[in-house]
């Protein structure tokens, strides 16, 4: 069942957006590319550019995953 953003609070509408950006923030920390953060995730890199530009919404796994590659706890992931 598809859920229509509309009808969700404003905040939850910005999450997906807020969580790209501090991927962003931490890949850049680390020194890494798009595609060599992508190769250490084991996601595609285009999957990681939708990721960071608020368009995708990863599971919960692949936060997980993406947390692993950075190497920090995926609590940081998440705005405060």
């Amino acid at each position: 069942m598809a859920v229509d953003k509309a009808s969700l609070p404003i905040g939850c509408m910005d999450l997906e957006k807020a969580f790209g950006q501090k991927v962003r923030y931490w890949r850049k920390q680390r020194g890494l590319s798009q595609e060599e953060f992508a190769h250490l995730a084991q996601l595609h890199p285009t999957y990681v550019s939708g990721i960071e530009s608020g368009k995708r919404n990863p599971t919960i796994k692949i936060v997980a995953r993406i947390a692993s590659a950075l190497q920090i706890k995926a609590s940081n992931l998440f705005p405060d």
